[in-house]
């Protein structure tokens, strides 16, 4: 019995032996960028990991803060009321990024539930910063808590850009001349929408909708690069 326990203790050191860790994953920079689109809400600290980003101001509704550095891998970001103490968020994301990655990380209300309120929450969306010669790239994102229809976008001279935008979904990039107009409608809207953001040339630019209602629609623009 003793004989058999050495060896059966054996063959466990030897097969420990044999298992490699998993390699460590590499880690870089990527930058993050938080955007307050809750109508009417309390300015917005912002947290990376759960420490407030150092000399950062509070994000008003309607605007965004610059690019932060940070590191990749696992990350944990957060919007909470200005002034809160750590710890204490409204909405965040959690997950894994990697290196090289430039997010904007949204602060929005979600659509009502049978008549409740809908609840704050956040999403993160990956910007892309790569320019295009002599075209500016532009793409839309639905943030209209109010409005269950799609949004439809043209550019000024009618061309259909995307049909079937769904509330918090975004559309692809757009290649478009400099200068470029875009019409914005969905159903029940009392008139189209249209936007004039003066895109330029080289320039990346998001531009999230929402509104006070289903039948009002207000752009904002954000330029990325």
């Amino acid at each position: 019995m003793f004989m058999k326990r050495l060896f059966y203790l054996g063959l466990i050191a030897m097969f420990a032996s044999c298992i490699k860790p998993d390699p460590v994953a590499p880690v870089g920079e990527i930058k993050v960028r938080f955007v307050n689109s809750v109508l009417s809400s309390t300015p917005q600290d912002i947290f990376i990991r759960g420490v407030k980003v150092p000399n950062s101001v509070a994000v008003p509704y309607g605007q965004y803060s610059p690019y932060y550095s940070t590191s990749s891998g696992d990350i944990s970001l957060a919007f909470a009321n200005a002034g809160v103490s750590e710890g204490v968020g409204n909405a965040g994301f959690g997950g894994s990024i990697d290196i090289g990655s430039n997010i904007s990380m949204y602060y929005f209300k979600k659509q009502k539930v049978q008549n409740t309120e809908g609840a704050l929450a956040a999403a993160v969306v990956f910007d892309d910063l790569t320019p295009v010669a002599g075209k500016a790239k532009v793409r839309f994102i639905h943030l209209n808590t109010f409005l269950i229809n799609f949004i439809n976008i043209k550019k000024g001279d009618g061309a259909i850009l995307s049909e079937g935008i769904a509330f918090t979904n975004s559309s692809a990039y757009f290649q478009v001349d400099p200068g470029t107009k875009f019409s914005l409608n969905a159903t029940g809207l009392v008139e189209p929408l249209v936007v004039d953001p003066n895109v330029q040339a080289g320039k990346n630019y998001t531009i999230w909708i929402d509104g006070p209602s289903d039948s009002v629609l207000v752009s904002h623009t954000i330029l990325h690069n």
